[in-house]
């Protein structure tokens, strides 16, 4: 299995056998580069085109988004003050159309590490995205399409006393580091495919490395 991390600057991604990690990486570009899409591409502050993605953002157009009105400000410099002379519009597909793109070369990114970590040839091909930028509407669609695995999106679950602002996708992974810490797993190593039918030279020498120390 294979989580996939989507923050800020980059992607970090995470290769599991046995709920052990063998293999890490990370694909530096993350949901700021989606960001300053948005604010080059609307000439919008970086605060302002946060915002929009957060509450207006997808990958996915439709019929009605075409008249789904998103109010972004004047334009920088322009402004005299009065709301309702410097308001600007953008539809809701103008900006699933600035989001998308980025989005995908993120995934294709994630599609070649895969690759070439020989993701393919492990027993379980389930991939669970996490981190804040994994929470953009539509986001595993897309990544079941680019990625061509199980994907589905990881939340922290049934974990006592967790407030309920971090219950979502952007906090999966610092619970489970906690989880981890609290409740450390037993050091024991047991794959049952042998390293030699692993084909990427990476894994085969991480699976060789843990069985001969552990």
């Amino acid at each position: 299995a294979a989580c996939i991390d989507m923050g800020g600057g980059a992607t970090g991604l995470s290769i599991f056998i046995k709920k052990h990690m063998i293999y890490a990486d990370a694909v530096r570009m993350g949901g700021d580069h989606v960001t300053s899409d948005i604010s080059k591409g609307l000439q919008i502050p970086l605060a302002t085109a946060e915002k929009i993605k957060t509450r207006h953002g997808g990958l996915y157009a439709t019929g009605m988004d075409d008249r789904d009105m998103i109010d972004i400000g004047g334009d920088p410099g322009t402004e005299s003050g009065d709301w309702d002379k410097d308001r600007r519009q953008i539809s809701r597909t103008e900006l699933i159309g600035i989001m998308r793109p980025r989005v995908e070369e993120i995934l294709e990114e994630v599609r070649a590490t895969l690759d070439v970590a020989g993701f393919d040839s492990l027993p379980s091909q389930q991939i669970v995205l996490t981190g804040g930028g994994s929470q953009i509407p539509g986001l595993d669609g897309l990544a079941t399409r680019i990625l061509g695995q199980r994907v589905r999106l990881g939340r922290p679950l049934r974990v006592q006393g967790l407030p309920q602002a971090a219950t979502g996708a952007a906090f999966a992974s610092a619970v489970g580091l906690c989880l981890f810490a609290a409740h450390p797993q037993d050091e024991c190593w047991d794959f049952e495919i042998p390293a030699e039918r692993y084909p990427a030279r990476s894994l085969r020498r991480a699976v060789k490395w843990f069985k001969d120390n552990w």
